[in-house]
């Protein structure tokens, strides 16, 4: 989706009120987030700031991918749901699901997904956590740890790259 540019210009500048109402979010998460480095802030008059049409709409880009990519993101996470494998009319397995994306996108759309971790707090988890029915522990406790280590393993290798960049 295209944002409305106030002004045009591949300049142009909105004040956080703007920025926050365009990205559905609200003042707190825009503070917040120009703390994490996921926005620039500019700084105006006073205790004014401005934010980057061109990044306001990246971030929301990214906050609310195409239909496809949503699709793609939805699917894949169904895929994961079910244990690759998916079930005929008469609940019977009929193998594994084939990977319809080469990597480089399976890792860009799970990403894609990963990054709406910015919108939960820990009191949303907290939160979460106290519904959650005692025997579901266990099995979200290793999800959890998978997801950890998937997550260290990229990491380390954008590390290994940074170091041998410099």
């Amino acid at each position: 989706m295209m944002l409305n540019r106030a002004g045009g210009g591949r300049f142009a500048f909105l004040d956080a009120g703007e920025t926050a109402r365009r990205l559905g979010i609200d003042r707190v998460t825009l503070e917040q987030w120009v703390k994490d480095g996921r926005i620039k802030a500019h700084r105006g008059v006073g205790r004014d700031v401005f934010f980057r049409s061109a990044d306001i709409e990246a971030l929301y880009n990214e906050l609310h991918p195409a239909a496809e990519l949503a699709a793609a993101v939805a699917a894949d996470e169904q895929e994961s749901a079910n244990g690759g494998t998916t079930e005929s009319g008469q609940g019977k397995p009929i193998g594994v699901v084939k990977r319809q994306q080469d990597p480089q996108m399976r890792v860009y759309l799970r990403l894609q997904a990963d990054a709406k971790w910015y919108d939960i707090s820990e009191d949303d988890i907290r939160t979460w956590f106290q519904q959650l029915a005692p025997d579901g522990y266990e099995r979200n406790k290793r999800n959890v740890e998978h997801t950890i280590k998937k997550l260290q393993f990229l990491v380390g290798l954008i590390d290994d790259a940074q170091h041998r960049q410099s």
